[in-house]
């Protein structure tokens, strides 16, 4: 064979072999192809769909951001006890857990709650409404001692979490007190947060709960 015939059949196997090639592995083309489609296949059934942001609520560590406007109230009769309450002044629900923490002028200690009083509920306040704590501040009979004037009272709110019995973080609540002052001896009790007013006093009042105190 001349060397012009081994240039052309060289020349033909060459063109064969890419041939070949192309139709085996589809080409360039080919191969964009199927990755597009493979792209734009919708998920397999079993697969979730993305999931839709739900309503914002209430932290549970900080329920209402400071929008509970928190007052106390002289109570007309008996002496010796005075109405705390919480206003939800918000647009939203607030939520109020446990009992309040109640500390007087520098006490460090905070007052304790009357255990009877306890509610396993939460308090979910709509805007504009209010949760009631009734306080013993003195014993009408004498048995709480000497007792003294207070001029300043902190109160917290307490962490969803009852187990733990921890106040929320942040800044307390300040109210006035009825006169600028309140009488406390060492008697002095906190109910739990409740509905009502009424169902607050029951447990402060002659005849009613016996303020002991939880352990």
């Amino acid at each position: 064979m001349t060397s012009r015939n081994l240039r052309i059949a060289a020349a033909l196997a060459a063109v064969a072999a890419l041939t070949l090639t192309a139709c085996d592995s589809g080409g360039e083309g080919g191969t964009k192809d199927k990755g597009q489609k493979a792209d734009k296949a919708p998920p397999a059934s079993g697969a979730p769909a993305s999931a839709s942001p739900e309503a914002a609520v209430p932290s549970p560590e900080n329920p209402c951001d400071g929008a509970l406007k928190v007052e106390v109230k002289a109570a007309e009769s008996p002496a010796g006890h005075a109405l705390l309450v919480a206003t939800n002044t918000s647009d939203k629900l607030c939520l109020v857990d446990g009992f309040p923490y109640l500390r007087f002028d520098q006490d460090q200690a905070t007052v304790l709650p009357v255990q009877e009083s306890a509610t396993q509920d939460r308090i979910g306040l709509r805007p504009g409404k209010s949760a009631y704590a009734a306080v013993l501040t003195s014993a009408g009979d004498g048995s709480g001692g000497k007792g003294r004037d207070v001029s300043r009272l902190s109160v917290t709110f307490q962490k969803p979490d009852r187990l733990t019995m921890e106040p929320l973080p942040g800044a307390p609540a300040r109210p006035a007190l009825p006169g600028g002052k309140l009488h406390v001896d060492d008697k002095v009790r906190t109910t739990y947060w409740m509905y009502d007013e009424a169902g607050a006093q029951e447990w402060v009042v002659p005849g009613g709960g016996a303020a002991k105190p939880a352990m």
